[in-house]
């Protein structure tokens, strides 16, 4: 399954609300990257990444998840993972990444 992103700027709350739906793999890890490069390039904001439709991510996704998060620190702004569906879950728990991004279910 391909990756299919739905964003959107929620102004009331100030940040980017990006829905990723499939799979956040090596295949799509360009896509993922170039998307949230222009979003911040548009409007420097928090991000809310709604996962209750992301299936899977490998080691490439959550390169991409990192290098983003750094460029968004730099900028004192933050970014949050809602409804991480549980094997995903476990991926960001086993790898630290549970330490360092906000998740929220």
């Amino acid at each position: 399954m391909a990756l299919r992103l739905n964003t959107n700027y929620n102004e009331n709350a100030k940040s980017w609300e990006i829905e990723l739906i499939g799979e956040v793999d090596i295949n799509s890890k360009a896509l993922l990257k170039d998307e949230l490069i222009q979003l911040n390039e548009k409007k420097q904001s928090d991000f809310v990444f709604k996962c209750e439709n992301l299936e899977y991510i490998d080691s490439t996704g959550l390169g991409v998840l990192i290098s983003f998060y750094k460029n968004v620190k730099l900028n004192n702004k933050t970014v949050h993972f809602e409804k991480l569906k549980p094997s995903i879950l476990k991926i960001f728990t086993l790898t630290g990444l549970d330490r360092i991004f906000s998740i929220r279910n």
